[in-house]
């Protein structure tokens, strides 16, 4: 670890990848698009699918942020635990998101199938693994609201616990629904077939300014030039207040992971969120262990824009690797992500106030965002294209108008 004083290139974009050309001067569409993730390219393959012309701009590469630096889980719910959002938003709303996420799970799953990217994910199921006995009442009171509400998940006793977690847990709430993906190739790839339906993508082109409201459209001032649009969708995360001031509400935090060279037995058959979500850690095909988590530890520096690795952090993932997974295989990859904590946690999705529904924001996913984001996206696009959706309500926050 000695020297390393920024992040390295997560396992996730480790491959070769040629990025598109920035934004070659003024530009005029039906929508721009601000965000190269998930949630900015899920909302321009729909938007195009409905026939309108689309532009994506990204400061940096396709899934260079949140997207391509994640867990890689396909994980439902929001950020608390069930039982916790029933509390905090009600019973109906509570199982309204949690059916939301159940059907994300399959739509993105269709689309991956439909542009022959299905590969990229699997139906693994997830672990919820708990480490104390206040813990284990945490996850079986979660538990107890999911099957109240028809939601699936199987408790396991710690005897059942499968592989390497058998001596870390006291109890696991496998959610079969759930499972991983390849993060950064699927985002890629939803980005290639939305290119190839019509959308342009524009990457290494900052947005320098907020988006304006001026006559019937929108403007997007970029480091590239200008563009003109009937609508601009910010899909940015926990970027989000640099470009609606009024998203006050949703922070940018950063995460720590690390990726291992190939362990060459089956030791995580199930991919393990732990300590209420602060560890997490899947096996990868090729038999690496990628892992992340003690955010917590981490404090107030995790507070942050910038993606630098927390060495302390760092510190400790090698600690959990190597003492709590019994992992000694050396450690490949280092990097940090940024993603957006909403203070509810209820994340952002609709218009901006004062733009007339012009410009609609979304993001502040607070660690759950692939399925989030998927969501948001699909409110963005029916607002864009029928000036309404049945889901607005679903994620309503301070700096959208309802």
């Amino acid at each position: 670890m000695r020297g390393l004083t920024h992040p390295t290139r997560p396992v996730w974009q480790a491959g070769p990848y040629v990025a598109r050309p920035s934004l070659a001067g003024d530009a005029e569409c039906d929508v721009c698009v601000i965000g190269g993730g998930i949630g900015g390219i899920a909302t321009a393959w729909r938007l195009c699918l409905s026939g309108l012309s689309v532009l994506v701009v990204e400061q940096r590469t396709i899934a260079s942020g949140a997207s391509g630096r994640n867990a890689g889980f396909l994980m439902s719910g929001a950020a608390p635990m069930y039982d916790q959002t029933r509390t905090l938003w009600g019973r109906d709303h509570a199982a309204r998101i949690y059916r939301a996420t159940l059907a994300g799970q399959r739509e993105i799953r269709d689309t991956a199938q439909q542009i022959g990217a299905a590969g990229l994910f699997r139906a693994t199921g997830l672990l919820r693994l708990a480490t104390t006995a206040a813990e284990a009442q945490a996850v079986e009171s979660h538990y107890e609201a999911l099957a109240e509400d028809g939601f699936p998940g199987e408790l396991i006793p710690r005897g059942q616990l499968p592989g390497r977690v058998r001596h870390l847990g006291i109890l696991g709430l496998l959610t079969p629904n759930d499972g991983t993906v390849q993060p950064a190739s699927w985002v890629r790839a939803l980005a290639s077939a939305a290119k190839e339906q019509g959308v342009t993508i524009a990457e290494r082109t900052r947005v320098t300014a907020a988006p304006a409201v001026t006559g019937v459209g929108v403007t997007v001032k970029t480091d590239h030039g200008q563009v003109r649009a009937a609508h601009a969708v910010i899909a940015v995360d926990g970027d989000l207040q640099a470009l609606v001031p009024s998203a006050r509400h949703v922070r940018c935090r950063r995460l720590n992971m690390l990726a291992t060279a190939p362990v060459p037995e089956n030791v995580l058959p199930v991919p393990i969120y732990a300590r209420y979500g602060h560890e997490w850690a899947q096996q990868l095909p090729d038999g690496r262990i990628a892992a992340g988590g003690f955010s917590d530890v981490d404090g107030e520096s995790s507070w942050t824009r910038r993606a630098s690795l927390s060495m302390p952090v760092q510190k400790l993932l090698d600690e959990y690797l190597r003492d709590q997974l019994r992992i000694t295989v050396r450690v490949t990859h280092r990097w940090a992500g940024l993603v957006g904590y909403a203070n509810s946690p209820l994340p952002t999705c609709g218009p901006v106030d004062g733009t007339n529904g012009r410009i609609i924001a979304m993001g502040g996913y607070s660690g759950t965002g692939h399925i989030q984001a998927w969501i948001a996206a699909k409110i963005a696009s029916q607002l864009i294209t029928s000036g309404a959706s049945p889901d607005l309500d679903l994620y309503h926050s301070p700096a959208t108008a309802g």
